[in-house]
């Protein structure tokens, strides 16, 4: 139907078309009705149709390919909710301003291209798996984009988006791109592999991600200019990267602690926090590596573990000099207190004599304390039970006891000199000898 004329577009008692409908160019159409069509077996398109305000198709089941281009929001939008079956959906440039209206039960699609739609809000489809394509870009930044039951898209892109949920999303057999959104999360918390290119580009206000099963990126991985994004630990568990992978914003923390492999090039830039080159180390390419990150001449530590350091120091530090401080004063008033005990007659002490080494009491030999410092490892005496070593002193002390004293029978006797008289001779002092000695 192409004619600027006709003010309505009807269908009437038609249930199914082998072929397509095609509505298109029409200046002056401001309605589409069938009131009984159920299928459409190819193409039904609605194209360019600047006054349309109601679409009126209320039995409407399946149909191959639905193409809505460049038609306002009607005010009426009459479609059978519940049972559709669309295998490719086309929403472009229109002033759409939410899609509840199509809300699929189909579980397997080959295209969803949603772009254009300066005006869209609400973009919701049940769909679970996209063979093909799933583009849903430049439409309102305010969209908020919702796929609760998708579990496998072939190939995906998502930008100007506000909102995104995709709470069942498994893998990507080609490339997943999200980037230029207004998202401040990205939770994807069931993928777990992306046969292509993962990207993460030019989300402004991008805080969060949340990937904790994302293993295996086949492509490349960039994850860049999301300016509000600090750290990587959303991807805490990829472990392969088979291409490039491509790290540059304002991160404290670049690490990406289950990596073991990058099939490329290494590209880590970082225009401000605390990253550094080690958190991506060039052992992890086998392409080439390049690194630019201000925190490499800085401490790698956290702030807070190097304030925790600071305060230790300080503390250690003051203990130090107060001990040092103690020390001295304690030695100051020791050597007040104590004086040199000299001997009367002015001689000198006596060397202290040598302290015998009892081996008996369980010591080792000093020839076995020697191979030991020394490296061999000498036969060691059993340990002496404390019961042994009391028996040892017990047996000591017997030995002491009966140490016999010097007697007539074994030493010569010497006899006091006496007077004629008989009376006992003082004998003269050791002073008194000194003295007549000196005279």
């Amino acid at each position: 139907m192409a004619t600027d004329v006709a003010p309505a577009a009807e269908l009437l008692g038609v249930e199914e078309v082998i072929g397509s409908i095609i509505v298109a160019n029409n200046s002056a159409l401001t309605t589409v009705a069938a009131d009984a069509l159920r299928s459409v077996s190819n193409l039904m398109v609605l194209d360019n149709l600047p006054l349309l305000s109601n679409i009126t198709l209320p039995m409407w089941s399946a149909v191959n390919t639905l193409i809505l281009n460049k038609i306002p929001a009607p005010n009426v939008l009459n479609l059978q909710t519940t049972v559709q079956k669309v295998t490719n959906l086309y929403i472009t440039d229109t002033t759409l301003e939410t899609l509840f209206g199509l809300l699929l039960r189909t579980s397997q699609m080959e295209n969803l291209v949603i772009t254009g739609n300066k005006f869209l809000q609400d973009c919701w489809f049940g769909v679970g798996n996209i063979t093909q394509q799933a583009t849903i870009v430049d439409n309102s930044g305010t969209m908020s984009l919702t796929l609760p039951n998708l579990t496998y898209a072939y190939n995906m892109e998502i930008t100007n988006a506000s909102a995104i949920s995709m709470p069942v999303l498994q893998s990507v057999n080609q490339h997943l791109d999200i980037s230029w959104n207004t998202i401040q999360n990205l939770s994807l918390p069931e993928l777990n592999y992306v046969g292509g290119e993962f990207s993460v580009m030019n989300n402004a206000q991008l805080t969060e991600m949340d990937l904790p099963d994302l293993v295996n990126v086949q492509g490349d991985v960039d994850i860049s200019n999301n300016h509000q994004l600090k750290e990587l630990t959303a991807l805490s568990m990829l472990a392969y990267i088979g291409g490039d992978l491509t790290v540059q914003g304002e991160f404290d923390d670049a690490r990406l602690t289950s990596l073991g492999s990058v099939g490329g090039n290494i590209s880590l830039h970082t225009t401000d926090g605390d990253a550094t080159c080690a958190d991506l180390p060039k052992t992890l390419a086998r392409g080439t590596y390049t690194c630019s990150a201000p925190g490499n001449g800085r401490n790698s530590l956290s702030k807070g573990a190097i304030a925790g350091i600071v305060v230790a120091a300080v503390l250690g530090t003051a203990a130090i000099i107060g001990a040092t401080l103690w020390c001295v004063l304690r030695r100051r008033k020791f050597n007040s207190d104590v004086r040199e005990i000299v001997h009367p007659d002015g001689a000198e002490r006596p060397p202290l004599p040598l302290k015998e080494k009892r081996t008996s009491y369980g010591y080792y030999d000093l020839k076995t304390a020697e191979q030991v410092v020394e490296g061999g490892r000498g036969p060691k005496e059993p340990d002496v039970e404390m019961r042994d070593l009391t028996r040892k002193h017990s047996e000591l002390e017997r030995h002491e006891e009966a140490f016999e004293m010097p007697t007539e029978a074994n030493v010569d006797r010497r006899e006091m000199p006496t007077s004629p008289t008989g009376a006992a001779v003082e004998m003269e002092s050791p002073g008194a000898v000194v003295a007549r000695n000196e005279r």
